[in-house]
């Protein structure tokens, strides 16, 4: 076993959901300097949701070295940070969605962007200590 896949992989993962971030919000916004200057605005919430995510799949990695679990539970942590994640740009969506008859998600998006941020970063916390139970039930057996 590599005792520093876990943390590659981590790291890798945190990194990722933060490249999607910029991609998606990239797209959206139509210019990097809008992307950079809602990213400052959100970072203290945009960083914890990439870290926590990372230390989630770190530690499901470090799981699945101790046993052959399936990739269910990764999964749906890995969804719950993407959603905070597109949250965070998808009010951007907001410019369009009147044109294609979905103006009352317009509101939906804007109000709560940070709530939804709130919850996913406490979604993590949730899962990251739910995966140290498990991994410490596991090395204790």
């Amino acid at each position: 076993m590599n005792k520093y896949k876990p943390i590659a992989s981590g790291i890798t993962a945190g990194s990722f959901l933060l490249l999607f971030y910029f991609i998606t919000m990239t797209y959206l916004a139509g210019s990097f300097e809008t992307t950079l200057i809602q990213f400052k605005k959100l970072w203290f919430y945009m960083i914890p949701l990439s870290l926590g995510f990372g230390v989630q799949i770190g530690l499901y990695v470090s799981l699945k070295n101790l046993t052959d679990s399936s990739g269910k539970l990764a999964a749906a942590n890995s969804a719950v940070s993407t959603v905070g994640m597109i949250a965070c740009c998808a009010h951007h969506l907001t410019d369009i969605l009147p044109l294609i008859g979905l103006s009352f998600l317009t509101f939906f998006i804007i109000q709560y962007q940070v709530l939804i941020l709130i919850i996913a970063i406490i979604s993590n916390i949730l899962s990251i200590i739910y995966l140290l139970g498990l991994r410490q039930k596991l090395i204790s057996a």
